[in-house]
Order: C-alpha cells, then structure tokens, then sequence
C-alpha cells in the first residue's frame, strides 16, 4: 500500500472514523439529533489548536463553520466535560498505539545496529488538583498541584516512528509502566539518561546483544584493568594535559562491577571556559507552579518600576562537576571496533534530539498552556493538542524526514499554514490523498536546518564525528 493512502487511512480512522464509533459509548453524545457529534468536536479541538495552540472559543467556531455547522460559542464550551475529556482520551490512547515510520535515513553510524537506532525521554504536565483522581502529581511544598501527567516517547531515529507514546501519573518512577517495561529489539542502540539504566539494565542489556550510550554520574566508582577502585573526579585530574581523548574498559560501580567502555574526551579551551562561567552563571529561579499556566491577553502594568517575579540566585554546582567540566564523559557497551570514541560522542549528541521535541510540543504546541480554568476542559485540550501533535508527526515524517537537515520546527510552520486544508477533505471536495501529499511535498523546501561552525549542527557531526566536541 502506498504510504499517502496509508496515512489518508489513519487520518481518516482517528478524525472521523473512531470518534463516530465512541461518542456514545464515553457519553459524548446521548441523543442522535446533536448538531455537534463526536466527529465535529474531534475535528474542531486537533486542527483548531493545531492551526493555533492558543487558539480561543471564537477561533475554534471558525472550525467548526468551516465544516458547515452554526452553533454559538456558549453551546461549545458547553460541551467540554467529562465526556468530551473521555471520548479524547480514547481516541488519543489508540493513536498512539500506531506506528508510522518514514523512509529511513541513511547514515554510517546507524548501520551497525540493525535494530534501530533510540531516545527515550519523558516529560510532566502539571494539571488542576481537581483532576487528580485522574492523574495523581508528584507532590511538592506547599501550593504544588496534586495533579500531574508524566509523558514518555521512545524516538527510533532511522525511520522517525514513535515506538511508544505513553501517559501516566506523575507520581511514577521513569522506570515504572509500560514505558519502561516495553522491550528494545536485538542489535538494537538506545541512547538514554542515566535514570533509565541502572547497573543491572547495562548487564542485562550486553548480555542479550542490546546495546546503549549514556552519560555518567558525577560521583560513579569503578575499578579499572589493574583492579584500582577509582573515584571520576579522582581519575580525571589525573589524566595528562596532553591527552585529548582517552577511552577503555572499566567495571562500574562499587559493588555491581559492570563491564563498561569509559570514553573522554576533552573540550576546546573556548568551550571549557564557557561551561566554567555558565557553573558560576546567577540564575532566575521559576515561580512555583500553580497547576493551571494561562495563555492570552496579559493584565496591564502600573506605573512606576514593578517588582521582580523571580528571585536571583546562584546557580550551584557541585565540586566534582566542576572538577569534570574540562572534560564530555560518557558510557557505552559497544565495542571499539564498532565505534571509535568520536562516533559515539557525536550518537551521544543525538539524545539532545527528543529534548528539542519536548521543547517543541510545550513551547510551540502549548500542551502545558491554556485559557480556561476548568478541570475537565484543561483535560481535552491536553488530550486533543497531543492527538494533533501525532497527526503533525505522521506528515512531518513523509513530508522531510528523510532529509537529514530537517528541522522539526519549521516542518511545524508548514503544518500551520496548510492544516485548514483537511477541512477540504472532510468535506469531501479534495480527496484525503491529494491534501496529504501537498502537505507534504509543502516541506520539500527549506525546512532544514543551516550548517553552522560553533557549534555544528547534529547532522553535521553525525556526518563528521571529528566535529565533536568544536
């Protein structure tokens, strides 16, 4: 099947589709003669936030004239409640169920690992208290919210997919659920935070031929080829100033005893002394978090000078860091012969990928903003802006994928500007097929990324390991 068609399918499934299939079932829709149906409210909350994540009540009315209904504004609030969080939670829980891959991406360093190439990072959305009977917070001091919903993604790199896309309560560990539990493929590379590998993960993992990268902690012990117990701090001062790049096998940890490949290698002068002035940086601490962050109109200023929101603080870095900041250390189980030291700093940079992805869902995609202040709406919109942040995906990853250049967030502003297109389709005047491919071909230009020298770019070092570290 052609992939357009394919993904014409699944836009279909989850827009129309599914939703019809539901919306009496989760109680969205309990007489037949509902002007607006579990379709028409689907379609106006994805494409109205994902045409504008601030988007108010009036904009998305303009959705829902643009499908041919006329209803005021007041009855759509209206429908926003419990149902409609339900109906949106179970369409999204079998979005992200799906796999969509892209034509895979041809690089040397993913070649040794047949089973893909993975990040895997999550991130927490504080919610209103009053939905922590759907999902409990984290805790916190005094006026933290108790509700809170910790978002996981697992990022397979060659082909672009979303092997996992899963929700659950903040108050879990990282390595708690299904995120956690899903297991990688053989000959498979993940490169991870130190809190998703403990010592018995990276035994377990080398043992069954899965490999991974990932950082170390300031503080690890291990036991070098002579049998020396080694503190970091300790090792790395007593590496010569001439060395540039040192690596070998260690067992890890005091008592674990992990066999693990340590490499290091060192940063430029320039570098070194931006990450010492950035250690000694003052920082704006972040005003606690009341739960609800509203987006909009900002309340006017009065006259005169306006106290500061956030207090200056030092930003305080421990001794051992400070010690190591001459110094990028990272961990691996893949062989030399595999990987030479600088290509697996330059895969090490690749995990800053899923951090920029994060940054591009909440600060482009607001999943963590809105307008209301009532629980169960808060709800559907977070439901529906990760629905559409999905469908943004699916046609990113046809549209420039394979290019590795692309840039996510210019990808983004092209789905902006043409998502007003499915409403042709819906409306049956274009074929879904036809709406799709220009979406996609719409990204066949400049939403890629520019070469730079300092730093370079992540495909540039990726296509030129000897990059790492400039």
């Amino acid at each position: 099947m052609d992939s357009i068609t394919r993904l014409s399918e699944m836009a279909q499934r989850f827009l129309v589709e599914r939703p019809k299939e539901l919306e009496r079932s989760s109680g969205f829709v309990q007489r037949s003669t509902a002007q607006v149906d579990g379709p028409a409210f689907v379609q106006m909350c994805v494409l109205g936030w994902m045409n504008n994540a601030s988007a108010s009540d009036s904009q998305l009315n303009h959705v829902v004239a643009s499908l041919g209904l006329h209803v005021r504004n007041q009855a759509l609030e209206e429908r926003f409640g419990p149902a409609s969080s339900q109906l949106m939670r179970q369409v999204l829980e079998e979005a992200m169920g799906q796999l969509w891959q892209g034509q895979a991406v041809k690089t040397p360093l993913f070649e040794p690992f047949a089973g893909g190439v993975y990040l895997q990072d999550g991130t927490v959305v504080s919610l209103p208290t009053e939905l922590s009977t759907s999902w409990r917070g984290s805790g916190g001091g005094p006026g933290a919210s108790e509700s809170a919903v910790r978002i996981q993604a697992r990022w397979e790199m060659r082909s672009g997919g979303l092997h996992g896309l899963w929700l659950q309560d903040a108050r879990s560990w990282e390595r708690h659920g299904p995120a956690f539990e899903e297991p990688y493929a053989q000959d498979s590379l993940r490169i991870v935070d130190t809190a998703y590998l403990a010592y018995a993960d990276r035994r377990a993992a080398s043992l069954s031929r899965r490999f991974w990268i990932t950082g170390v902690k300031a503080d690890m012990l291990f036991t070098d080829t002579q049998g020396r117990l080694w503190n970091l701090t300790e090792w790395v001062r007593s590496l010569p100033q001439s060395e540039q790049v040192v690596e070998g096998w260690v067992r890890a940890g005091k008592r674990d005893q992990v066999p693990v490949r340590l490499i290091a290698l060192r940063w430029p002068k320039e570098v070194i002394q931006r990450r010492q002035q950035r250690a000694q940086r003052e920082v704006e601490g972040r005003p606690r978090s009341k739960g609800v962050q509203q987006c909009g109109r900002r309340p006017k200023r009065g006259a005169g000078p306006q106290p500061r929101k956030r207090a200056r603080k030092r930003h305080k870095v421990s001794v051992s860091k400070q010690r190591q900041v001459e110094w990028l250390l990272v961990l691996t189980n893949v062989e030399s012969q595999v990987l030479s030291a600088e290509q697996v700093v330059a895969l090490m940079r690749l995990r800053w990928q899923i951090e920029l992805l994060w940054k591009l869902w909440k600060q482009e995609g607001k999943i963590d903003t809105w307008r209301s202040s009532k629980p169960q709406r808060i709800l559907t919109e977070l439901y529906a802006k990760l629905m559409g942040l999905l469908l943004e995906h699916w046609v990113t990853l046809e549209g420039c994928w394979a290019d590795p250049r692309r840039s996510l967030f210019k990808a983004r502003q092209v789905i902006q500007w043409t998502v007003s297109w499915l409403v042709l389709a819906l409306r049956g005047q274009v074929a879904w097929e036809v709406v799709l491919a220009l979406m996609g071909s719409s990204m066949g230009s400049n939403c890629w990324t520019d070469r730079r020298h300092h730093p370079p770019s992540t495909f540039q070092q990726l296509g030129d390991p000897k990059l790492c570290g400039s």
